[in-house]
């Protein structure tokens, strides 16, 4: 279980970075936008469709890792005051409640990305279905994130 947490871990960090690579587009692309129509009264037009594409990689890949960080879903003011068995059964069905979720993600997120490559964005010749892949994307590596967690606390000794 060690190695599938170290790679997971890397899985993670590298999506981190990604990240970053995607906000910082994001911010340098809408500052360019402000430039351009504010100083020079020019408007490109590609501009909105990647800043769509990559807005939503952002979220969706935002998510997840919040998620192995432990940042999303705290909740821990209840936790924190049960004993060791009560404190893992909340904690294994907290995050048991993600698995259906990030199945659902997943397959319909796959749906409508597939149906999305079908329309064009406005100004270029790619498919939209690329920025809605982001959703079974994220929905597999939660799946794979959730599964580590739930093994990983199920193994766990509860603490008295």
């Amino acid at each position: 279980m060690r190695r599938v947490s170290a790679f997971l871990d890397v899985v993670a960090r590298t999506l981190e970075i990604v990240l970053a690579l995607l906000f910082v587009a994001l911010f340098l692309v809408t500052m360019l936008n402000i430039v351009l129509r504010n100083v020079g009264g020019v408007a490109w037009m590609w501009i909105p469709a990647l800043s769509r594409l990559t807005f939503i990689w952002i979220v969706f890949l935002g998510i997840i890792v919040a998620y192995r960080r432990g940042d999303h879903l705290v909740v821990d003011a209840l936790v924190k005051r049960l004993g060791g068995r009560a404190r893992k059964a909340v904690t294994l069905a907290t995050h048991g409640l993600l698995l259906p979720f990030a199945v659902m993600l997943f397959v319909y997120g796959r749906e409508i990305a597939l149906v999305r490559m079908r329309v064009r964005f406005d100004t270029w010749h790619w498919p939209t279905g690329w920025a809605y892949m982001a959703v079974p994307f994220a929905a597999a590596i939660l799946l794979a994130f959730v599964l580590e967690r739930l093994v990983t606390t199920a193994l766990e000794r509860p603490e008295p």
